[in-house]
């Protein structure tokens, strides 16, 4: 699962892969638990750039694996990223509107990119620069607007059984 922060791969995710009978993985948690640091402290230590080191390390161990995986919001500003998701489809990208996402995580600790600036802003900028790299990993882009959860899993569940029908 890719987009934005606050766009529901987490918690989209965790429901996916209960029904579906997987793990589920959060890669920014799974990259916290690797380093022995919190994101916020990797940023501050290793800066951007150091943190989307990690990220990509962190990517190629787990993509090949029977999991559902909720990537972070910039893990397909890397090439190299975005080459091993295409792989390993499907890709699912959760959009929603940028007012909805901002409003969700306005105020949030554990979000350095928005630490003391506004939220929406970041959004804008964020979506400017990867809403054309998320378009290009997607197999299916399912537009949430306020969709709940369970109907957010209902669409992705319709999607994968298409998927797997036009993929077997």
């Amino acid at each position: 699962m890719i987009g934005l922060m606050g766009c529901g791969k987490s918690s989209i995710g965790r429901l996916l892969a209960k029904e579906l009978g997987l793990t589920f993985l959060d890669l920014d948690h799974y990259i916290v638990e690797k380093a022995g640091q919190t994101i916020p402290g990797i940023f501050a230590e290793q800066g951007e750039e150091g943190f989307r080191d990690l990220e990509t390390r962190a990517l190629r161990e787990v993509l090949g694996t029977p999991v559902v995986i909720a990537s972070g919001g910039g893990v397909v500003m890397r090439e190299e990223n975005r080459t091993l998701l295409e792989a390993h489809a499907p890709v699912i990208w959760l959009k929603s509107s940028l007012h909805f996402l901002a409003n969700r995580i306005q105020g949030d600790k554990n979000r350095p990119l928005i630490a003391g600036r506004d939220a929406l802003t970041v959004l804008q900028q964020l979506a400017e620069v990867r809403y054309p790299y998320y378009t290009q990993c997607a197999d299916y882009i399912l537009h949430r607007g306020e969709m709940n959860k369970a109907a957010s899993l209902h669409a992705v569940l319709e999607y994968l059984k298409q998927w797997k029908y036009e993929n077997s």
